[in-house]
């Protein structure tokens, strides 16, 4: 169904075909994602997917689409060459040497982006999808309380992460989503305080920013927390950002924009004089890759819609201070919104 629907909007379009490369559109085509890669092609009237042949033997017992095994470049470029390609649709990711390599070997005379289409595509998820990103989730929340059990005076931030990859692994993860997050104290007004050998101190802020990968689909989640008794700037602070995160969880629901949903959260930051603090948009997609479509903010007019998979995550970041930071992956419903990472909020 994915392919004949990017088959309709290749013959819609005066294509000749579309060429997809990137592991993530691969794996959602196909069903398949080879560590080498392949070569995707996709017409009017067939697919085929080509694999080098070290990568044959895993597409073909995992691929949904007929696969042909190519030994070398100048083979691959010959079958290419038979489907005739003068105008292609490909990804923009695509890089200017194989683009050029096209033009020379393959005949092709024309290029044409077609991330929109792919987009439209991706960006609902499936009930399959959204249960396997579910799974994703357990696995981050199981991380998190260990976290959260775990994290005391004298410990360094990446004794923190490695305990969380191990427990994530253990549970079923492919590997981490991303490079886990664990920023205490004045490093926790960095957004993208990657664990570091700092040594968390009694009454520093800890943001934990984790998410699991499993199979192939990505979870995403933030929880701050205090080691020992929060002051009254690290509560007021912590209170704030949970009623942001709050108020766009419940806020979210078919028919609003991204960039609605964004100004709601926005919002109960300014009104409290930190909206200058709140330096990223709300949130983003969540997939086959850490984010993607929509984008949770001023720049985003997507009109959310049952199956769309996103996450709320405001923030406030005082430098020299500190920071909070609170994030759910959650499910547009039909009514609503579903939290898919259900770790308590509250502070601890």
């Amino acid at each position: 169904m994915r392919i004949k629907h990017l088959q309709e909007f290749i013959s819609q379009n005066g294509l000749d075909g579309a060429l997809i490369v990137s592991s993530p559109d691969l794996y959602y085509f196909t069903g398949s994602s080879p560590v080498l890669g392949g070569y995707l092609v996709i017409t009017p009237d067939e697919s085929l997917f080509m694999v080098p042949e070290l990568e044959y033997e895993e597409a073909t017992e995992n691929s949904k689409v007929p696969v042909e095994k190519f030994k070398g470049g100048k083979e691959l470029y010959e079958r290419l060459s038979s489907f005739k390609l003068r105008r292609l649709g490909v990804e923009g990711g695509i890089s200017f040497s194989l683009t050029q390599s096209l033009r020379e070997k393959a005949g092709v005379e024309e290029f044409r982006v077609i991330d929109d289409a792919i987009r439209d595509l991706r960006v609902v998820k499936t009930q399959e999808e959204i249960a396997v990103i579910e799974a994703a989730c357990r696995i981050a929340d199981t991380a998190m309380m260990v976290a959260i059990e775990e994290i005391s005076a004298g410990k360094r931030e990446r004794e923190i992460a490695a305990r969380m990859e191990y427990v994530m692994k253990m549970n079923g993860a492919e590997k981490v989503a991303f490079d886990t997050i664990i920023a205490s104290g004045p490093r926790s007004a960095l957004p993208h305080g990657v664990a570091s050998d700092k040594r968390i101190e009694k009454g520093e802020l800890v943001v934990i920013d984790e998410g699991a990968l499993y199979q192939h689909y990505h979870s995403d989640m933030t929880r701050t927390i205090v080691v020992g008794s929060p002051n009254e700037k690290q509560r007021e602070i912590y209170e704030i950002v949970l009623e942001a995160q709050r108020k766009g969880v419940e806020a979210a629901r078919p028919g609003i924009t991204a960039k609605e949903l964004d100004s709601i959260v926005r919002g109960v930051i300014a009104e409290y004089s930190y909206g200058d603090y709140f330096i990223h948009s709300t949130g983003h997609g969540v997939g086959l890759q850490i984010h993607e479509w929509p984008r949770v903010s001023q720049q985003d007019e997507t009109v959310l819609k049952p199956g769309m998979v996103i996450t709320v995550e405001p923030g406030i970041y005082i430098p020299k201070f500190g920071g909070v930071r609170i994030e759910d992956t959650i499910v547009i419903t039909e009514n609503g919104a579903r939290r898919l990472t259900k770790t308590e909020r509250e502070l601890i």
